[in-house]
């Protein structure tokens, strides 16, 4: 009997040994477990996110968001509600913002990355309360707000200059509207909001990463990715420079399209998109190198000329070269409309300027510099061998 006891014993230590062995195992595997944006981040990959702000009756807000963890760079393209696709579901063409309606986020994340070429995994949304909810939790946006009107129909009670705007005013002078401000304006306005947004995320994400702060995010943010790996996106954004942000829009033409039981503007990208997504591509390739630290084009002034018959070139040619950040100062049309060869003249003597301005189009620099009316460095002559893309 004493040896049955004594057997019982040993089997039960051998259990006792065996579990403090896997719950010791367990524990390890929990300790040492990363998560999956922190995997990409060791790994140096490009991740892609796209950042939706629906502000209900006041549209939707997009941002496709690139980051690259070695050089810690971001680049943002914002993609307006108004974008013309075909959507799968109805059948139809329609506004890629019907998508998002529809189908919800996961499904307009795949649409996002097909317009713009490039991969992107990641979905993170937010509703008007959930923006005004995070923003009041990282203690409000510091951003420059310019002139906003303050009185009459399109007043909104925004303060103006360097200012913390809270929850409510960050909804607010992203959802005002007024018949005077451009589109390029407001989607600058749009896109300063997302990367203060992005930025205050960085230096405030401890706050976030508190365990009383887990069903403030479960109920402020619809996303794709597990917490860890959330909270760990917004540590790599504390890395980020944000005066280094580069920050681009779709460039394309305006068509009416009936869309259901009424007729609507949407927007169509040049070429089909293929602009578009060239210019996504160069723009995210370009992250991970000593060029992608430096957004030069947006220092180089521009002026284009249609040296042929056909009509509208120098304009589609000024969006192209706008969509990779040149500052086209001056569009118009060559002294001759027979010219032959497309070319590069150089105003200011930096051969980095034109080599920059050339290489978008393949197009040749001109031995010779030249003089202009306009205020600019660079001018592009457009000759018959130019196909709207390319040199040929």
């Amino acid at each position: 009997m004493a040896q049955r006891e004594g057997f019982d014993r040993g089997i039960l230590l051998l259990v006792l040994m065996v579990a403090v062995l896997a719950v010791t195992g367990i524990t390890v595997a929990l300790a040492i477990r990363t998560d999956e944006v922190s995997d990409l981040v060791a790994d140096d990959e490009t991740i892609g996110l796209v950042l939706i702000i629906d502000l209900g009756e006041a549209g939707l807000v997009t941002q496709a968001v690139y980051y690259q963890p070695g050089t810690r760079r971001v680049a943002i393209f914002d993609v307006p509600a108004e974008t013309g696709v075909v959507v799968r579901s109805l059948n139809r063409v329609d506004s890629i913002d019907t998508v998002f309606r529809i189908d919800g986020p996961a499904i307009y994340m795949a649409e996002v990355a097909a317009l713009l070429g490039s991969p992107l995994r990641y979905y993170v949304a937010l509703d008007v309360a959930g923006l005004e909810t995070i923003v009041d939790a990282i203690g409000g946006l510091p951003i420059f707000v310019p002139d906003v009107p303050d009185s009459g129909p399109d007043g909104v009670l925004v303060p103006s200059g360097d200012v913390l705007l809270d929850g409510a005013k960050v909804e607010q002078y992203l959802a005002f509207s007024t018949a005077s401000e451009r589109d390029r304006e407001r989607i600058a306005r749009h896109q300063r909001v997302v990367i203060a947004l992005l930025d205050r995320l960085g230096a405030q994400h401890t706050i976030l990463s508190h365990p009383a702060a887990a069903r403030l995010i479960d109920r402020a943010i619809s996303t794709n990715l597990e917490r860890a790996a959330l909270l760990s996106l917004f540590g790599q954004m504390g890395y980020v420079n944000p005066q280094q942000t580069i920050a681009r829009q779709i460039e394309g033409i305006l068509r009416r399209v009936e869309t259901g039981d009424r007729d609507r503007q949407l927007l169509f990208a040049h070429q089909e998109g293929r602009w578009l997504r060239e210019s996504v591509r160069q723009v995210v390739e370009n992250l991970s190198t000593d060029a992608g630290l430096r957004d030069d084009n947006m220092a180089i002034r521009l002026e284009i000329l249609n040296g042929t018959s056909v009509s509208g070139l120098a304009s589609r040619t000024a969006e192209l070269y706008r969509s990779y950040g040149f500052d086209v100062v001056a569009i118009g049309n060559a002294a001759d409309d027979s010219i032959r060869e497309t070319v590069v003249v150089n105003h200011t003597g930096n051969p980095v300027f034109a080599r920059r301005a050339g290489d978008i189009i393949r197009a040749p620099i001109s031995p010779e510099g030249g003089t202009t009316q306009a205020a600019v460095d660079i001018t592009v002559i457009l000759g018959s061998n130019f196909d709207g893309r390319y040199v040929r």
